[in-house]
């Protein structure tokens, strides 16, 4: 099971290539967000003390992402046509990147990649302004340079939180909370120039998965 997890600020596209290892190389995109949505959806226990948590306004413990990953990864280790994984929002922090490591080993697992998507505050504001999500399946779009479809448009949506007084919050959380962990994992560092062509950063993917011995 090849293992990655994309690092970067709001904009830097770590969703669009997520989408591209989906597509093309059969990789399972596990999102904290869409897990705990998941989870509180299922009326699990352990998601009705997440929705519990959430409905307080506090934030999701470690022990409770980290629970909910590992059963993740449990359901994927033997799934035959599942050709990895990419973790988009976890680790956040140091302390969740430790955890993680200890409960990769212990599943006799390990991380293959730590992909760095670089990117300028000012790049991010501007890419932020423009993105557009499809509400049917959360592709994310960007009106000038990654346009939607034509069929997508009627459904096409804009965060909440993708305003620019958000956004310069989040990209200071960024660099106090996860920037550490370029440092942590910088024997798996793969950075990646998020000013690049999207076409190119494919390409990039591209070899990268080939490296794994996983056919294109």
């Amino acid at each position: 099971m090849n293992i990655l997890i994309f690092l970067g600020p709001a904009g830097s596209g770590k969703g669009t290539q997520a989408q591209y290892l989906k597509e093309h190389f059969d990789f399972v995109h596990l999102s904290t967000g869409d897990l705990l949505r998941q989870e509180v959806s299922s009326g699990s226990k352990l998601g009705q003390e997440v929705q519990s948590v959430i409905r307080a306004g506090n934030l999701v413990s470690d022990d409770i992402i980290l629970s909910i990953i590992k059963e993740q990864l449990l359901i994927l280790k033997d799934r035959k046509n599942s050709k990895g994984i990419v973790f988009d929002g976890f680790p956040r922090t140091i302390e969740q990147a430790k955890a993680f490591d200890i409960m990769l080993n212990s599943l006799g697992l390990s991380l293959n990649k730590l992909v760095y998507f670089d990117l300028s505050l000012d790049a991010s504001l501007s890419r932020i302004s423009g993105r557009q999500i499809d509400s049917r399946n959360n592709l994310v779009y960007h009106k000038d340079t990654n346009p939607a479809p034509k069929e997508a448009e009627p459904f096409l949506v804009s965060r909440d939180d993708d305003n620019v007084e958000k956004v310069k919050h989040r990209f200071q959380v960024y660099q106090t909370e996860t920037s550490p962990l370029i440092t942590h994992y910088h024997d798996q560092l793969l950075r990646i120039d998020c000013m690049k062509s999207i076409k190119d950063i494919h390409s990039l993917f591209d070899e990268l998965v080939q490296s794994f011995h996983i056919s294109v």
